[in-house]
């Protein structure tokens, strides 16, 4: 049976704290990677790092990246190039705003796409030419159903989530030749603690009699998907936007 293997590949993994970020991580540290995680808080992140020195986790190091902050996101960007390398990038952090098009403004539509367009732009202008370099390199990039779909109030979203994925399929042909491989995953509805928070049972109920295999995801089946593509297993997929949602948008 073929496993996924990552030893020997340090991996970043950006909003990995929680939810689908957290449960790549852990598939991630399981196949045997060096990882390099981000969080938005500060104090979440000192916690993390101190916990990894008591369990001499030597190979998890957490870097707080607010990509909302200019100013976070060149300090980040900064750490990256005195790194010696990144050889999988896994752009996850992600944020949604819920209102119609007419009720949405400017400042909505900067904040939505810097975290979900221009932070992952600048993380892989940082990490590219050192994976050209490396002749060796697999990108995920973390887009969503409404990437495909669409319905009331997800014009922000939606929009940012496709330019993601356009900018996944150009820089997939660009870098093919360098054997980088560039890819979007496409989540459904999943169970993470958010999901559970903000909805009532009644209200996952009727989420999961929406979808074709009568459930939500698990994180860690998102987390699989992601691991294949960010492996050596993968040596032909590139350029995809790999839809995982239970069959909802076949609908």
């Amino acid at each position: 049976m073929l496993e996924i293997n990552l030893q020997g590949k340090t991996a970043l993994i950006t909003g990995a704290t929680q939810g689908i970020g957290k449960s790549i991580a852990d598939h991630f540290l399981e196949a045997g990677a060096d990882l390099i995680l981000t969080g938005t808080k500060q104090h979440e992140i000192d916690a993390l790092n101190k916990k990894n020195v008591r369990l001499l986790k030597q190979n998890v190091k957490y870097i707080q990246l607010d990509l909302s902050s200019v100013d976070s996101t060149q300090t980040f960007i900064k750490t990256l190039e005195e790194l010696p390398r990144i050889d999988i990038c896994i752009n996850n952090a992600g944020v949604n705003k819920v209102a119609e098009f007419i009720h949405t403004s400017e400042e909505d539509f900067d904040w939505i796409n810097q975290i979900n367009l221009y932070g992952p732009y600048r993380i892989l202008q940082s990490i590219i030419p050192g994976m050209i370099e490396n002749k060796f390199g697999r990108i995920v990039n973390i887009a969503s159903i409404w990437s495909v779909v669409t319905r009331k109030g997800r014009s922000l979203y939606t929009s940012s989530k496709n330019a993601l994925v356009g900018l996944t399929e150009t820089i997939a042909v660009e870098l093919a030749q360098h054997n980088i491989l560039v890819n979007a995953v496409s989540p459904g509805f999943t169970l993470t603690e958010l999901t559970k928070n903000t909805n009532t049972p009644e209200e996952l109920s009727l989420i999961e009699s929406t979808i074709p295999l009568r459930r939500l995801a698990l994180p860690g089946e998102i987390a699989t998907l992601v691991a294949f593509l960010s492996s050596e297993l993968n040596s032909y997929t590139t350029g995809q936007n790999i839809v995982i949602d239970g069959g909802y948008t076949n609908l």
